[in-house]
């Protein structure tokens, strides 16, 4: 296949999905749905952390843990079927024992932030309460945004993350993805009279509804590559904010018009590896299994658009 037979065939799937899901693109979006991205001039990932737009990266491949800032729980490093290398890391939730468990990285704060990882959840795995998440933390507080449920933020912090959402039980396990958002203009819940995050479904640019035709289930029991991005508005008086979703390098939607912050000072400056469900609080209650794990492998956090891995 020649270089431009392949990138004819990548305009024809990108135009495929605008038209197919209604997807209001911005120019960024098409750009970084249409190219490969940073991956693809690493190929296996190889040097990828060289790349001046790298914030972080994390393949497990060291056998150890201390690239994080904080470790909640008991993640596992594994060589049962890693999505590449070695290594990939286990995260498990048992009833009655635990809650899941979490990896917290902090990095160079930066105004657009995408995030790149592959997942695999367990082949009976059912649904789970909140998932990876990036944030941004006022500066001289890295747990700003941290124990925020419920509350609306005030400027000095927001976040977003992208999540299976069970909508009920309407949704096949592990649920629709999604993305769980804070910020400045975010809803109140009109029952519960808390700011709960609010939900965004695809295809976008509004928030949507949940379990509608236009959804996007992940597979158990299988590597997926997910990412997603946020890129900040420029003041308080511009709300120009954003953020998207990828599933194996395709958009499945983008949400735009948005207010994250009051000024520039903030900025993105975290990724909180989450997996957390089976707590007081969990709505999926009544469909707790006895146990359930999801693996990550291959990390990247960047300034622009990453991609799935070239093999």
């Amino acid at each position: 296949m020649t270089q431009c037979t392949t990138h004819r065939q990548v305009r024809r799937l990108v135009c495929w999905f605008t038209v197919v899901l209604g997807t209001s693109m911005s120019p960024t979006m098409r750009q970084a749905s249409a190219e490969t991205g940073l991956a693809a001039r690493y190929p296996g990932d190889q040097g990828i952390e060289q790349d001046p737009a790298v914030l972080f990266h994390e393949d497990f491949e060291r056998g150890r843990l201390d690239r994080w800032d904080n470790i909640r729980g008991h993640p596992v490093l594994t060589n049962l079927h890693p999505h590449a290398g070695r290594y990939c890391v286990r995260m498990e939730m048992q009833r009655g024992s635990n809650t899941g468990a979490d990896l917290k990285k902090w990095f160079a704060g930066a105004d657009r932030v995408f995030v790149r990882f592959y997942v695999k959840f367990s082949p009976d795995h059912r649904y789970l309460h909140h998932f990876v998440t990036l944030l941004a933390n006022e500066p001289g507080n890295r747990w700003a945004a941290f124990g925020k449920a419920g509350t609306k933020p005030d400027g000095r912090w927001f976040c977003s993350g992208m999540e299976p959402w069970f909508a009920w039980g309407r949704n096949p396990p592990p649920g629709e993805l999604m993305m769980y958002s804070y910020f400045l203009d975010m809803d109140m819940d009109p029952k519960m009279r808390r700011y709960w995050g609010n939900m965004f479904f695809p295809p976008g640019p509004d928030r949507g509804r949940p379990a509608q035709p236009t959804r996007v289930l992940p597979a158990l029991g299988r590597w997926q590559c997910w990412e997603f991005m946020i890129e900040a508005n420029r003041d308080a008086d511009h709300a120009d904010g954003r953020q998207a979703m990828w599933l194996d390098g395709r958009q499945i939607a983008e949400f735009t018009g948005l207010r994250w912050r009051l000024g520039p000072e903030l900025k993105i400056n975290c990724l909180w590896l989450q997996y957390y469900g089976m707590d007081e609080s969990d709505p999926t209650r009544e469909h707790w299994p006895d146990q359930q794990w999801v693996c990550f492998d291959d990390v990247v956090v960047a300034t622009e658009y990453i991609g799935p891995m070239r093999p």
